[in-house]
């Protein structure tokens, strides 16, 4: 240890005391040396950097450990095992047969074609079964909005042996429809064909009698244009009374494996605990309440009257609803993992003593959330609550008992614990004062520490959303560095001023000494005014988790409950080792200080780091397709917001370190370097590839006169007067579009008329010259004046999708509504009053296939690095046509 002092010297003093006693005591004079301040810091200084290498240690070894056991699937079965054995390679048989139709937007070719091949497969799949099973496979019809005729697809085995009236059934579901231009292999070819396999295993499987509980599996149709399929079982199906459980399978990218997505009620969780492999958090709940998540599931919980899951592929969503969902993009083995996943679930459910409740309530809801994936923690929120209770009482109590006694020994003992020079009672007369005033301002610097930070991370995502607003797209940890650091630095600005202010409150103190110096105070220790700060912050906290009664606070309780108990034990160790003066190796290097806490601090940081990845592999795929258009700050500010929590708690484990240590500008130094090397990554680095793309939306418009001034000579055909098309370009990663057309135009040799851009990314042009009329020839066929009913025959391209509509003092029959595809539509447009002038017609046509737009083919070769968002409906290629037949 350096010598701290050259000579203290002792002076006698007396003392008159309050009961007019005289008590000899010492006063101090203390010599002042130099390099007074360092005997400390250095110390603490090797000891946090080796704490920085742990940390780095658990990045680099225990990271992808962790992450390699999270993710890890098991191995494929293949297609020759038993049929009561989840097998991924027969699961993938069925995706490639159902995909080869191409997109499967609901009332087109592909969607037919699949309803066909599904119904195909339940037939084959039931008359394999030897068992004394009842299948009963239904074809639901259902007409949409725009009046398609649509069908659901259902099967329910039961036992003959015993039928029992209105038998509680457990319902499988997932919706074979998708989206234009995709085939749709994950959303939701994935959920379509992993009930296939699992229906296979389960009327094959020996031990299921279905003597209890009844089997449904429904496959919905227009789930996506407004889960149509599923409100129509729910309001119109005899069965849907019957359901009791229900398992719902919708997915957005098979990239990674599958999680627990939503839950009815929070005690369902408890049979999903005993699959193989449980992936659950309870926030995920939270965030499948954003507007975008809207699934069958929504519909089928309706009125709190079933118990349902919710479950799928939902990370790194970046082939969602476009070209990219493909077969070849799904991983090996997470089809496997979720096959046998559920088919545990499912084979506990069957096994239960069931009855349908009247009323489902959840009062005491569970939280819960997985550990690597092989365990699942459960508890329920009044335990929580509970235990944070606990947790603060027990805080505040120790450390006024500690502070209070350590006071009251200082006081009884002063010349034996006085000869610590960086004890607080050495220096200062009110030491007890000095002390609480410490505790209040490490307590506010954290406050202001948190404050500050917001504030930051406000400043930089609009900074970010300005200058490359979407550059941590495709790497969450790329955007956890960039968003955390700012937050760092605005901590140790906080700490270090708040370290200055606390020094100058220590100048104006009254002292015992007669000679010190700024460098003697930098000595005092505050360890416990430190600590006692941090544990006071973390009563906040829990305070106000208790207070929001939100289970997401899950994290507080996490933290509060390894960081509280350990901080205790030390403090309370260090009182009473000075207060027996107890000179321990350990106790007297102080190591434990800095290791203990922090060494236990990983545990919980490792949950939050990977909770935090977790939302944001979830989110940032959606936020690039769906927000960032004119929402780019929103989006900012949301990544920032997920970064800010495990940044929060890394910071508040730091602060009492980095105050001892007092290496402020040297700290913020390296946190600055290494933030502006994150930063110029993040700015130089492409964001989007082929595998993490920009999306794009396109919308052709074209408008078709049709006019007929005066009837002559019918039948006849109606001329044609005019024609305009536009096509509108919309991009979602804030890039100008006007430029990349001027170039595709340029390159392509595409007719480029009257371009306009409402906003950079927002852009519109004429493309009448380069567009296909869909519309070939409208005749009138014949004219009925006595019932005042004119017949109209429309020649267009084959389509599915044909829409006709007039004013409201006319009525339509379509002759050949429901025959599609056709290239053929007849009319039969009735009057109601023999005094209409004017008969006017809207005819519209729309199209799914990307091969009826020459642009969207060229468009999509020059931009390598986009992709073509898809819709539920043909919407994208959109041609409208007015005939107008004048009758006077």
């Amino acid at each position: 240890m350096n010598q701290i002092v050259e000579e203290i010297t002792l002076v006698p003093v007396t003392i008159q005391t309050e009961n007019n006693e005289e008590v000899l005591t010492t006063n101090i004079k203390v010599h002042r040396k130099s390099n007074y301040y360092y005997f400390s810091s250095k110390k603490y200084l090797k000891q946090f950097i080796l704490w920085i290498l742990m940390f780095i240690c658990l990045l680099l070894i225990a990271g992808p450990l962790a992450y390699y056991i999270s993710y890890a699937v098991p191995t494929v079965k293949t297609r020759n095992i038993s049929r009561d054995i989840f097998s991924e390679q027969r699961a993938l048989d069925y995706l490639y047969n159902l995909t080869q139709y191409g997109s499967r937007v609901r009332n087109t070719r592909g969607n037919f074609q699949a309803r066909d091949y599904l119904l195909s497969q339940i037939h084959r799949i039931s008359s394999t079964n030897k068992r004394h099973l009842r299948f009963q496979i239904e074809l639901q019809n259902f007409t949409d909005l725009k009046q398609n005729l649509l069908q659901n697809i259902l099967v329910r085995v039961s036992n003959t042996t015993r039928t029992l009236k209105n038998k509680p059934s457990l319902m499988l579901s997932a919706h074979y429809d998708s989206v234009e231009f995709s085939s749709g292999a994950c959303d939701d070819g994935s959920g379509v064909v992993i009930l296939l396999e699992l229906f296979s295993n389960l009327v094959h499987d020996i031990t299921l009698s279905f003597s209890n509980m009844d089997l449904i599996v429904l496959f919905t149709n227009a789930e996506e244009s407004g889960l149509e399929g599923a409100k129509a079982f729910i309001t119109e199906h005899r069965w849907q009374s019957d359901i009791h459980y229900f398992i719902n399978v919708d997915s957005m990218s098979c990239n990674e494996v599958a999680s627990l997505m939503k839950i009815t009620q929070s005690q369902l969780v408890i049979d999903y605990s005993r699959v193989k492999r449980p992936r659950a958090n309870v926030i995920n709940e939270y965030i499948s309440k954003l507007p975008l998540w809207g699934s069958d599931y929504s519909i089928l919980h309706l009125n709190n009257t079933r118990l349902g899951y919710d479950i799928g592929f939902f990370l790194d969503g970046y082939t969602y609803h476009t070209p990219l969902d493909h077969p070849t993009r799904v991983k090996e083995g997470i089809i496997q993992d979720l096959g046998e996943n559920l088919g545990i679930l499912i084979r506990n459910l069957f096994r239960k003593v069931v009855s349908v409740p009247e009323n489902i309530t959840d009062t005491d809801p569970l939280i819960y959330f997985d550990i690597l994936s092989l365990y699942l923690v459960l508890y329920k929120q009044s335990t929580s609550i509970l235990i944070q209770h606990i947790l603060i009482i027990l805080t505040v109590i120790v450390g006024i008992i500690l502070v209070g006694f350590d006071h009251i020994w200082h006081r009884k003992n002063r010349l034996q614990s006085c000869n610590d020079h960086r004890c607080v009672y050495f220096y200062f007369q009110n030491s007890f004062t000095i002390r609480i005033i410490s505790i209040i301002i490490y307590f506010i610097s954290n406050i202001i520490s948190i404050i500050c930070g917001f504030l930051i991370s406000i400043m930089f995502s609009w900074l970010m959303s300005n200058i490359r607003s979407l550059a941590w797209n495709g790497n969450a940890t790329l955007a956890m560095f960039l968003y955390s650091l700012p937050y760092l630095i605005s901590f140790l600005i906080v700490g270090y001023l708040c370290n200055r202010y606390h020094y100058s409150i220590l100048r104006k103190s009254p002292i015992n000494v007669s000679e010190v110096n700024e460098n003697c105070l930098k000595n005092v220790h505050f360890n416990f005014e430190q600590n006692f700060s941090i544990l006071l912050f973390y009563c906040l906290l829990m305070m106000t988790s208790i207070l929001s009664n939100q289970r997401t606070f899950y994290l507080v309780l996490i933290w509060s409950i390894f960081i509280c108990p350990i901080y205790l034990c030390v403090m309370i160790i260090e009182f009473i080792s000075h207060w027996k003066q107890i000179h321990w190796t350990l106790l007297k290097e102080k190591s434990y200080w800095l290791y203990l806490p922090l060494i236990i601090s990983l545990l919980p940081l490792t949950h939050t780091i990977g909770i935090s990845s977790y939302s944001l592999r979830l989110l940032i795929p959606l936020a690039v397709k769906f927000f960032s258009f004119r929402h780019l700050f929103d989006v900012n500010i949301v990544i920032s917001g997920i970064v800010f929590i495990p940044t929060l708690f890394i910071a508040l484990n730091l602060s009492s370190i980095v105050q001892r240590i007092r290496y402020f500008i040297w700290i913020l130094i390296v946190v600055l370097i290494t933030f502006l090397i994150v930063f110029i990554i993040a700015i130089a680095r492409q964001p989007f590839d082929k595998n993490h793309p920009h999306a794009f939306y396109v919308n052709h418009t074209s408008t078709s006169i049709y006019r007929v001034e005066e009837l002559k000579n019918v039948p006849m055909i109606i001329p044609f007067a005019s024609q305009s098309a536009s096509i509108t370009v919309l991009n979602y990663d804030g890039r100008p579009l006007s430029p990349l057309l001027d170039q595709f135009f340029t390159e392509n040799n595409y007719k480029l008329q009257n371009k306009r851009c409402r906003y950079p990314i927002d852009c519109t042009f004429d493309d009448t010259f380069n567009r296909k009329m869909s519309i070939k020839q409208i005749r009138i066929e014949s004219i009925d004046k006595s019932l005042m009913k004119y017949t109209v025959v429309i020649q267009h391209v084959l389509s599915y999708n044909i829409y006709i509509s007039s004013t409201s003092d006319t009525q339509l029959t379509i002759w050949n509504q429901f025959n599609l595809p056709r290239t053929e539509t007849i009319i039969d447009v009735t009057l109601d009053s023999p005094w209409i002038p004017l008969i006017q017609l809207d005819i519209n046509i729309q199209r799914c296939d990307i091969s009826d737009s020459p642009f969207l083919l060229s468009f999509t070769r020059f931009m390598s690095d986009s992709v073509l968002m898809g819709e539920g409906n043909c919407s994208s290629i959109d041609d409208n046509a007015i005939l107008t037949i004048n009758r006077t």
